[in-house]
């Protein structure tokens, strides 16, 4: 407690010492040795319009392409559990590890993954959500978050956030790309590269990936006599993104993709095992799109099929069928009025080799959409939407979302926007928790109500302070019940959960050259049994020194408060509470050749803090990365 209360002692302090800086930030206002923030940057996921982030009514935290490059030699998974609000569970272990995320307290189906405005869940998976393992971080561009639900635009899933992914895509130049070579701890080893370019009317983008790492044990040995096998990874990327533009009017754009993971894995905690899972996915898609003079209309449509096989002791081969499509027209109806209207249409499908095929576990998704967005010279902008999601298996329901905010330009220099947000959420189970083994067909959808608000500052693009209060009020969950059949199933557990918070982040550039980044998360719920893994508390910082033009030089301190997690090493399980954790981390940039060639290097967890991620496996203590990007 002693330690939490210094953190949040700190964090009130720097948020004081910004709004303090003020006068000193005015001053700053024509220095052109002061970098700006990019405040005008543009976010798409609140509304599905390009909309500048500072007239956003949602709490939207963006990954800029900058922001990437300066976790070169991270996974996705470990950037995004950086993210404030975001708990990534697992990240620390083997690079095969299954990850468990928990955006705002909620749990892997309370939030919605986009690759490129598509979600590519999986549907033979416990929840139906994306693996974050298969895709590398250097082929993403950027990454929005938006935390709070919005299922109104994005349907079942989209409770607790959605996490939008944007690949990477041809420059406008004829011939470009990158080839990339990395090496670090554990005997892993990296390459990639892209080709890419733009003509008049076509344009393409390549790109190839893979990544092998000998890995270390997954369980912990703490309690055997004997030192457990490594657990090694491997990955392989392939993508193709083609575009031709017709007219002026009309542009077809086509994409194909691979991903394939190898990964070795343990019997359980504190249990060694011999056993493999080879997981691939396949996805084909085509999204045309025709503007006029006052809108848009464009149609995304994708097929994404999974495959995953697992040898063991208990052998499973599943396989998943997900077809989307997404059809969406938005207008500009007048100077301050904008519509969209949609439907999107889900088919998931699942088979398990051996005990069924696909036309047994199915079903369908249809969802019209519509929502309007209205700003105006005063700063009001309000963003509301109406949702029908239409279940195969279930009775309809209509969703709604309301959110208004106001940006006040206080002076010159200042402005401030504040927000608030209301709306509904309907998570419809998943394949497996209805048609698996331990599935149940008397499932009833989970619904929940979200409230946020929130203020945001922002001073002569210097300083950028987010604060923001969440509340989330979850009926019929569905989880785990032990007493069902033999080994327990899905239920509803009836027992109702509130989730509520608040996370507060502050953008600083200080002085010339010196950029600082400090976040703040709490998190809690009214039932304790429903918020395991889940930590209370999350602080970090980010100091990011431009030491000259081409090297950069960035320190960050990530703090994980104490989590309570089930021991099921006995039955039956008892409660344990896991140690919160620091991790510092340390990265070097160097540019030459005209920024074409980037050397860099990265020491992770550079104090070795010996920390449980989860209870029975391994966490990487001190750990390095190296490499090199090339730009031609």
């Amino acid at each position: 407690m002693r330690e939490l209360q210094k953190i949040r002692t700190k964090t009130l302090a720097i948020a004081g010492a910004t709004l303090l800086c003020f006068h000193n930030t005015l001053a700053q206002e024509n220095n052109p040795d002061i970098k700006e923030l990019p405040l005008d940057r543009v976010v798409v996921t609140g509304t599905k319009f390009d909309l500048p982030i500072e007239k956003s009514g949602k709490s939207i935290y963006k990954l800029t392409n900058e922001d990437i490059e300066r976790n070169s030699g991270k996974s996705l998974s470990e950037v995004l559990n950086e993210v404030p609000g975001i708990q990534i569970d697992g990240n620390f272990g083997t690079p095969g590890t299954n990850l468990s995320y928990y955006l705002r307290g909620g749990r892997d189906k309370n939030t919605l993954i986009l690759i490129d405005g598509v979600p590519l869940n999986d549907p033979s998976g416990i929840n139906a959500t994306y693996d974050l393992r298969y895709l590398p971080l250097n082929q993403v561009e950027s990454i929005e978050v938006l935390k709070g639900g919005l299922s109104t635009l994005y349907g079942t899933g989209a409770s607790a956030g959605v996490i939008n992914i944007k690949l990477k895509e041809a420059t406008q130049e004829s011939l470009s790309g990158q080839i990339r070579a990395s090496a670090g701890s554990y005997s892993t080893y990296g390459t990639s590269g892209n080709l890419n370019g733009t003509t008049d009317k076509f344009s393409y983008f390549v790109y190839g990936n893979y990544l092998s790492s000998g890995g270390f044990s997954a369980a912990s040995d703490e309690n055997s006599s004997s030192k457990f096998a490594k657990d090694g990874f491997k990955q392989k990327n392939a993508l193709v993104k083609l575009g031709y533009k017709f007219s002026d009017s009309f542009n077809l754009d086509f994409l194909t993709g691979y991903d394939d993971i190898e990964a070795d894995y343990d019997n359980d905690a504190f249990t060694d095992g011999n056993n493999q899972q080879l997981n691939n996915q396949v996805r084909v898609g085509i999204t045309p799109s025709y503007k006029y003079d006052k809108g848009k209309i464009s149609l995304k449509a994708l097929i994404n099929l999974n495959d995953k096989e697992f040898i063991s002791d208990y052998p499973s081969h599943d396989k998943g069928k997900n077809i989307q499509t997404d059809l969406v027209h938005e207008h500009q109806i007048n100077d301050y009025l904008k519509g969209l209207w949609g439907v999107n249409i889900q088919k998931m499908a699942y088979k398990v080799d051996g005990a069924n095929d696909f036309s047994d576990n199915n079903f369908t998704i249809i969802d019209p959409y519509a929502s309007l967005f209205f700003e105006n010279n005063t700063g009001l902008n309000v963003h509301a939407g109406l949702r029908l999601n239409s279940h195969s298996v279930y009775d309809s329901k209509l969703l709604y979302n309301i959110n208004p905010s106001y940006l006040i330009e206080a002076t010159d220099a200042m402005k401030i926007k504040v927000l608030a947000s209301i709306g509904t959420s309907y998570i419809t189970p998943s394949l497996y928790q209805l048609y698996s083994a331990y599935g149940n067909s008397e499932l009833t959808p989970e619904e929940s109500l979200n409230y946020e608000g929130g203020v945001s500052l922002y001073v002569n693009k210097n300083v950028e302070f987010n604060f923001t209060y969440f509340k989330r009020e979850e009926t019929n969950p569905i989880g785990w019940d032990s007493s069902r059949g033999d080994f327990g199933g899905y239920a509803n557990l009836g027992e109702d959960r509130t989730v509520s918070g608040y996370e507060t982040n502050i953008n600083w550039n200080i002085v010339p050259k010196w950029m600082l980044a400090v976040n703040y998360t709490h998190t809690e719920s009214d039932q304790t049994s429903t918020f395991y893994r889940i930590p209370k508390d999350k602080f970090g910082f980010t100091l990011n020194f431009d030491a000259t033009d081409y090297t950069n030089i960035s320190a960050k301190y990530n703090y994980t408060s104490s989590r309570t997690v089930q021991d099921f090493s006995t039955w039956p399980a008892t409660e344990v509470v896991l140690d919160s954790y620091s991790i510092v981390d340390i990265l070097i940039q160097q540019k030459t050749l005209n920024d074409r060639l980037k050397f860099f290097g990265a020491v992770n967890n550079i104090l070795d803090h010996d920390f449980i991620g989860v209870l029975g496996f391994t966490t990487r203590g001190r750990n390095f990365n190296i490499g090199l990007t090339y730009n031609f």
